[in-house]
């Protein structure tokens, strides 16, 4: 009895399908907050047939990102996980009184042209901090990287941003806009469960991927 006991404290997390990856020593764990863009009165991008809001995706998404990651033993903070109006400031507060070691914002993109496609990372490039700089687009150029690699999806690449959440943090943080709604068929794929749940993959496999990277460096030094 013991011996099951231990097997399923050991392996439930792969069990339940996590994300590749070690599980962390919870007490050690670094603490991600995750950005729900977004929310009540604030729908955020929308298109018909089917019908898609942005901020219910990003709900959804980030409650599965949020499962993987607690899985691997990461904690984790939601700026918001109701569908809730939540300034940007409030967004930023949040992140630093969570004493965050990193900062993803999850949206859904939208465009005049119905053909554009694709998944794209934003990352502040700040010429104040050029450590936080890098290390935020070290971490965008992980979590791009795993999320194709789970979805097939197209890349459009990490791109610098001037977003308010992304410059205003004082953590490595990024932007991830995971498809666009204003694709008929990518939005067709974004509201499917088996698609939210790859890109949520991808996104907590690259969270997951930087900071293995960051201890590598550092018994490197």
């Amino acid at each position: 009895m013991k011996f099951v006991l231990l097997f399923l404290s050991l392996f439930a997390p792969l069990l339940a399908g996590a994300p590749t990856g070690s599980v962390l020593n919870v007490p050690d764990a670094p603490t991600v907050v995750l950005d729900v863009g977004h929310g009540g009165t604030d729908r955020g991008a929308r298109a018909h047939l089917p019908y898609c809001e942005e901020k219910k995706l990003c709900l959804l998404t980030a409650r599965l990102v949020r499962q993987y990651l607690e899985q691997l033993g990461y904690h984790v903070v939601m700026t918001r996980n109701t569908d809730a109006f939540l300034p940007l400031a409030k967004r930023v507060e949040i992140a630093s009184q969570a004493q965050a070691s990193i900062f993803v914002s999850v949206h859904f993109n939208s465009s005049r042209s119905v053909e554009a496609q694709g998944i794209e990372v934003f990352f502040h490039d700040s010429s104040d901090n050029r450590l936080r700089a890098r290390a935020s687009h070290k971490l965008a150029d992980t979590i791009l990287n795993r999320i194709i690699r789970r979805t097939c999806a197209s890349s459009r690449g990490v791109k610098k941003g001037n977003f308010y959440v992304i410059r205003e943090t004082s953590m490595p943080a990024v932007l991830v806009e995971g498809g666009f709604i204003s694709n008929k068929e990518e939005r067709c794929l974004l509201k499917t469960r088996d698609y939210q749940e790859k890109l949520a993959r991808g996104i907590a496999d690259g969270v997951d991927q930087y900071f293995k990277a960051r201890k590598v460096v550092r018994k490197v030094r």
